[in-house]
């Protein structure tokens, strides 16, 4: 692991509490800064996911790489049962605007 060096400003009472715990635990005051603040980073950046993340979960681990394949042909029929004579304007009757052949 890379390691950057910092200075880190305490106020005396903390820093004397460090020494003290960092020699209780055999360890360098370093090391224990280090520690708490990887643990500190780790619980501030949790994200609570919303329950519906996942929910769309194909169990496909390919689906993206074919979906091409599961579109082909999706939507070609039954837009005149569904449109009806619908069209207006310039669009042909039975067929929704911005649709090409």
């Amino acid at each position: 692991m890379k390691t950057i060096k910092t200075t880190v400003y305490l106020n005396a009472a903390d820093y004397r509490r460090l020494k003290s715990l960092a020699a209780e635990e055999q360890r360098s005051a370093a090391e224990l800064v280090r520690e708490a603040v990887a643990e500190y980073t780790a619980r501030a950046t949790e994200r609570d996911w919303p329950r519906s993340f996942g929910m769309g979960d194909s169990g496909d681990p390919h689906f993206a790489e074919r979906y091409e394949d599961y579109l082909d042909g999706f939507g070609e029929d039954g837009l005149e049962d569904y449109y009806g004579n619908q069209g207006s304007g310039d669009a042909p009757a039975g067929k929704p605007r911005g649709l090409s052949e």
